[in-house]
C-alpha cells in the first residue's frame, strides 16, 4: 500500500469528520427530507426516488452511522466537504467517485435486504450480504472493519431510520468518541 494512504495524520482538521453532531431530518409533506446540520442543509433535498413511498428519503442516516461507528463514509465527507484534498491520492481513491458509489451501493443493498426482512426486525444481517459489503469495500481504508462492526453499524442505522420513518423526521446525536447515535426528537 501506498505509504500516504497510511498517513493520516497529515489530514488537515478541515478535513477530518466530525466526532459529535447533530443532524435534523426534516420531512417536507411526506414527501422529501431536507437534512440540516448547525441550520445549515447538507446535501440534496431527497424523496424516495421511487414509485413505491418506502421511505428512502432518510437513507443519508446510513452514512452518518458509517461515518460515526466505522470512521468511513465517503458520502458524508462529500456532503460535509471534508474530502481529504491536501492528500491527492487519498482524495482520489478514499473519498473519490468509486468510493461514494460503493457506498451508496452498499446502501441500496441493504435497504433491499431490509425491506426483506422487516428491517432487521431479528437483529441480524444475513452472513451473505456481509460477506459481498467486504468484498465491495476490499480496496478501501474500511477493509479493517470486521463483519461484527459492519453488523453493527447497519443494525444501529436501521433503529435510527425506523425512528426517524416513525416520527416523520427528527434530530440524531452522531457521536464518534463514544460510538454512538441516538435519536433525540
Amino acid at each position: 500500500m501506498n505509504k500516504a494512504v497510511t498517513n493520516i495524520d497529515m489530514i488537515q482538521g478541515n478535513e477530518k469528520l466530525p466526532t459529535s453532531f447533530i443532524v435534523y431530518f426534516e420531512d417536507k409533506k411526506n414527501e422529501s427530507v431536507r437534512i440540516t446540520i448547525d441550520g445549515v442543509q447538507v446535501g440534496d433535498v431527497i424523496d424516495d426516488n421511487s414509485y413505491e413511498k418506502d421511505h428512502y428519503r432518510y437513507h443519508d442516516v446510513f452514512h452518518y452511522t458509517f461515518a460515526t461507528l466505522l470512521d468511513w463514509s465517503p458520502c458524508t465527507r462529500s456532503m460535509l466537504k471534508r474530502k481529504r484534498k491536501s492528500i491527492p491520492i487519498i482524495d482520489a481513491y478514499e473519498d473519490g467517485a468509486r468510493a461514494t458509489i460503493t457506498e451508496e451501493a452498499i446502501s441500496l443493498i441493504l435497504f433491499n435486504e431490509a425491506k426483506r426482512t422487516n428491517y432487521f426486525e431479528k437483529g441480524k444481517v444475513s452472513k451473505t450480504v456481509l460477506s459481498i459489503i467486504k468484498q465491495m469495500t476490499e480496496p478501501f481504508e474500511v477493509r479493517t472493519r470486521t463483519k461484527n462492526e459492519w453488523e453493527s453499524a447497519i443494525l444501529v442505522g436501521y433503529k435510527l431510520f425506523k425512528k426517524l420513518v416513525e416520527n416523520r423526521g427528527g434530530r440524531i446525536k452522531f457521536d464518534a468518541h463514544k460510538k454512538e447515535a441516538l435519536f433525540i426528537t
